[in-house]
Formats: C-alpha cells, structure tokens, sequence
C-alpha cells in the first residue's frame, strides 16, 4: 500500500492496541459493525457535543443565551464554564480548529477545541485548550495521554503553517489546558519543552515508522490483551468470539472527538 495515511490520536492508539484492529478498521476499511448505544452513553454524547458547539459558538464571538439552551445538565455546564473565570491568554482564539502535518511520506491530524495564538516578548506562542465533561484526570495521566503528546508536538513540527509569518513556536511556548465540568475550578495545565518534544517526537516518528513496516510486510498481529476483543467489533474476524459479546468502545469522557466511535472514518 503505497497511499500516504492520515494518522490521528485514535489510529494511533488503535494501532499500538491492537495492530489487526487498524488494518481492518483504516486500511481494509470494514464497517464498524453497527450496534445501538446504550441510551445513557448516547445522551452524553449528544451533550457533549452541544456543550462543545456552545463554547465554539462562544469563542467565534456570537451571542450564548443560557434561557435558549435546553438540555438542563448542558445549561449546568455552561453556567459552570461562565462562573469558573477561566484564565485565558491574550491572543486570537481560533476554536475548533482542523491542523495537520507531514510526517515522513503519511499524515498527523488533530482537531483542536480552543487554540489562542499570540505573541510574548517578540516570541509566538501557542495554548489549546480542551473541554471536557467526564471526569477529571490526574495531571500526571493527561502529560501521558496521546491526546497531549500528539497536539503539542503537531504545534511544534507544524505550527508555523498558522502564522503569516510563519514563525515556529518553540516548545517552550506551547501550552494545553484541560478545563473539566466535574472540576470547573481546577483546570490542568500543561507545558511543553524541547527536551520533552525531543523524545516525544523521536516516540512518535518511531511509532510511524512501525507502521511503514507493517504496510510493507503485509502482516498484522493480533493483541494479547483479550479485554480488547471482548470490546472489539471485529472479534469474529480473528477468531476471538469466545473473548465476550462486543460491545462499542466509548471514550472516557462520552465525547465526540474521539474519530474512532461508532462513526464513519474519513480517509
């Protein structure tokens, strides 16, 4: 297969989970076996959701009436968000923002809930921030999670594309921020820097290269994890029924972004 990918946070974790998953899943492109979410899981996604087009409408300058938000928990979480006083840098707030770069011959793509650029001392900077309304995370988990890895270091390989000048942002003036509804007044803030781009970068062109690999060897193993194929939607073709019913696989926060759900997957 000679096709440049597009790798985002999902693929990349499906791959690293379970390496059959991603071929069936991305490369064969076999339908996601079509199940009903439970009726709870898809309330929060549909809340999540609009909570997040709140704040997009919000950042885009346009007015929010809470009497006009008609979820109650949504209306609870946008009351929160006002109240929690959110300190955000000066700069131009670009949210819901789509960036992707080049990664050897494939593809790194993120979608950002909140990005502000700005300028600090004659130096860019950048800060995401991320919205979530599942439960909080420890700081210490989130600086390991691929969502931060893989947004910090996009900026800082292809961060420049968003600048007329097309200043590069160093590492050190790369932020991103988790503000949770479950702890409004408690964002995590995390920050980057060279030496840890240094060796997050290294992890990740590694983690592409294996994957280069993989596509010229044609071979893809199976996980020995077999929690994950009792989860799996593609158990049947692996031989693994008797790892359990499938069910789908949710993202912590019950949100949307999560580009390996239950819907389409875009090349």
């Amino acid at each position: 297969m000679n096709s440049p990918l597009t790798l985002s946070r999902g693929r990349l974790e499906t791959f690293l989970a379970c390496q059959r998953r991603f071929q069936l899943r991305y490369l064969r492109r076999l339908p996601w076996p079509p199940q009903p979410l439970q009726e709870d899981t898809e309330e929060s996604l549909a809340r999540g959701q609009q909570f997040h087009q709140l704040l997009e409408r919000y950042f885009l300058g346009l007015a929010v009436e809470p009497g006009l938000i008609g979820d109650e928990q949504v209306r609870r979480w946008w009351d929160l968000f006002q109240r929690s006083g959110l300190a955000l840098p000066e700069g131009r707030p670009l949210p819901e923002l789509t960036l992707t770069i080049p990664i050897g011959k494939h593809l790194l793509n993120g979608r950002f809930d909140l990005l502000i650029l700005g300028d600090h001392d004659g130096q860019p900077f950048a800060h995401l921030f991320d919205w979530k309304t599942g439960r909080a995370r420890r700081e210490a988990d989130l600086r390991r999670d691929w969502q931060t890895r893989l947004y910090l270091a996009m900026l800082a390989e292809g961060g420049q594309a968003l600048l007329a000048d097309e200043r590069p942002f160093p590492p050190e003036a790369i932020a991103i921020t988790y503000w949770y509804a479950t702890a409004p007044n408690k964002p995590r803030t995390i920050h980057y820097d060279a030496a840890w781009h240094a060796q997050n970068w290294a992890e990740i062109q590694a983690i592409v290269a294996q994957i280069d690999a993989q596509l010229q060897a044609d071979t893809w193993s199976l996980t020995d994890d077999w929690t994950l194929c009792r989860d799996c939607g593609y158990q049947v073709y692996c031989g693994r029924q008797e790892a359990g019913c499938a069910v789908p696989i949710s993202d912590e926060d019950a949100e949307p972004e999560t580009d390996w759900l239950l819907e389409p997957d875009l090349p």
